[in-house]
């Protein structure tokens, strides 16, 4: 009885977690631990913050990016994922033209789980431009944004690529911030000395 329930458990996980957005072969609230071995890891109080995939390493590389870094939650589960050359070799049209293949293949790819909505984020330079896709589920309450910004300005040709949900990312570190104070409280009782009451 305890196989068929932690396998039916499995299989839900396994269910819920093959509907979980992706980019570059990484899937939001995926846990990160799995990539600990591919690239160079970023600490915050012992625990990981980051990881920059090596290149080679990547599971879905671009041939348009250079670096690519995931971000976890304090619980381990991936909120972001993050694609970017900083020594682009492309003209402004040229970004502008595959900036806007990446945001309709992305709109097209998640349009039947996701309602989308484009739009232009007003950037004060000329030279830098950023188009977004926020996504709404249709089945939950998650908002996630998919983000591809070109900057063609003299001195920094660049190309960035992020999906995120930082929505997730905070309720899952108060979350983590609630269970760690939980435990601390209860901690202290244990060590309170009622010897003579």
């Amino acid at each position: 009885m305890i196989k068929i329930l932690s396998l039916s458990l499995s299989l839900l996980l396994i269910s819920l977690n093959s509907h979980a957005i992706d980019l570059f072969g990484y899937k939001l609230y995926d846990n990160i631990f799995k990539y600990e071995n591919d690239g160079d890891i970023k600490f915050k109080k012992e625990i990981i913050e980051s990881i920059s995939i090596q290149e080679e390493r990547v599971l879905i590389s671009n041939k348009y990016l250079k670096n690519y870094v995931i971000k976890a939650t304090k619980t381990g589960n991936i909120y972001e994922i993050h694609g970017s050359n900083k020594l682009l070799q492309l003209n402004p049209v040229e970004c502008l033209d595959i900036q806007s293949q990446f945001i309709k293949s992305f709109q097209n790819k998640n349009s039947d789980e996701y309602s989308t909505e484009v739009k232009q984020f007003p950037n004060k330079l000329k030279s830098k431009t950023t188009w977004e896709i926020y996504l709404d589920s249709i089945k939950d309450d998650n908002k996630l944004i998919f983000s591809v910004t070109c900057d063609y300005s003299f001195n920094n040709r660049r190309m960035d690529i992020i999906l995120s949900d930082n929505s997730y990312m905070i309720n899952e570190n108060k979350k983590y911030d609630f269970l760690l104070e939980d435990k601390g409280q209860t901690t202290q009782v244990k060590e309170i000395d009622t010897s003579g009451i």
